[in-house]
């Protein structure tokens, strides 16, 4: 599926923010609904109709004394995933446009939605989403959204960390919370019931 991102062509390094008038400050960190509970049934569905991977670090190093977790990766061609491609770019595309203002040039990673566990206590430690190399390198704005109602599970927050006192996002169904992939941020031990969430990465030229 082809994709129409409303930030344009990136070129260069990124003189953020770049396409807001002047005088804006871009947020640590926003949020807002992406699918209705009905979508993040479908969503889930996807998971337990397919083979999960352990889920591995930025470069692609497995360790569970960091992370515990199983994923899948949607790709846009998959005509069951192009619907919710087609809602998180737009998503994206408005979420940087209100909250950031950051240059992007678009997605160069699939989608992947996580499964967290009571069962083996799954968590991902406190890290950064971008890469020392590789595609995660570019990574700029991450936005992952919530699929399980928070009734249905215990532990599991995600947190962010700005300046050293972690905030913890809303975990209402649907939301999206998105954030500078440079962030420090975790997902706490889920210690009943299952999480799940979707997280999509935007990517483009370095800051500066």
């Amino acid at each position: 599926m082809e994709r129409v991102f409303a930030w344009g062509t990136a070129s260069g390094a990124d003189p953020a923010p770049s396409i807001l008038p002047g005088g804006f400050e871009p947020r640590s960190w926003t949020h807002r609904t992406v699918f209705t509970a009905e979508e993040c049934d479908a969503i889930v569905a996807l998971r337990q109709r397919r083979a999960a991977a352990d889920g591995g670090l930025v470069n692609g190093v497995a360790t569970d004394a960091v992370r515990r977790s199983s994923i899948i990766w949607l790709a846009d061609d998959d005509p069951e995933v192009a619907w919710i491609s087609a809602r998180l770019t737009r998503a994206v595309a408005d979420i940087n446009r209100d909250a950031f203002g950051f240059t992007l040039s678009g997605f160069d990673e699939q989608i992947q939605l996580t499964e967290y566990t009571a069962g083996n206590l799954g968590f991902y430690d406190w890290h950064s989403d971008v890469g020392g190399r590789g595609i995660p390198r570019s990574r700029k704005l991450t936005l992952t959204v919530q699929l399980t109602d928070p009734a249905d599970y215990e532990g599991g927050a995600l947190e962010l960390n700005f300046n050293g006192t972690p905030v913890e996002a809303p975990r209402e169904r649907g939301t999206g919370i998105s954030f500078p992939s440079y962030t420090l941020h975790r997902v706490a031990p889920v210690t009943a019931g299952v999480r799940h969430s979707l997280v999509v990465w935007t990517h483009g030229p370095h800051f500066v």
